[in-house]
């Protein structure tokens, strides 16, 4: 059986270096902007909290699903968020939600 790989053409590959640029970009310009500066308290708890912010904006539509399995996924994931960190509630509800979708 031979699998096939496909290489991305010119406008693909174009259109990954952009948006690679523009993410890339906010990071180093941040960087830039804050390496001699002496942040506050405030800012920095802004800052530190940011990775939650955007984890949250990228799951919060799930929420609005009719589906059984995603739905008990995202109980999961909540429940389990008071008890562990960031990696192992997206983990472990990844896995649960490729359980569910796999065996009901």
């Amino acid at each position: 059986m031979s699998s096939t790989f496909a290489l991305p053409n010119i406008y693909e590959m174009l259109t990954i270096l952009a948006m690679a640029s523009a993410t890339y970009s906010t990071r180093i310009i941040g960087f830039l902007w804050l390496r001699k500066r002496t942040l506050s308290a405030r800012a920095r708890a802004v800052l530190d909290s940011s990775p939650c912010c955007v984890m949250v904006s990228v799951a919060a539509p799930s929420f609005m699903t009719t589906d059984i399995k995603m739905l008990a996924a995202l109980f999961f994931a909540f429940t389990l968020s008071f008890k562990f960190n960031l990696g192992i509630t997206i983990c472990a509800s990844v896995v649960l939600l490729g359980i569910l979708q796999n065996f009901l």
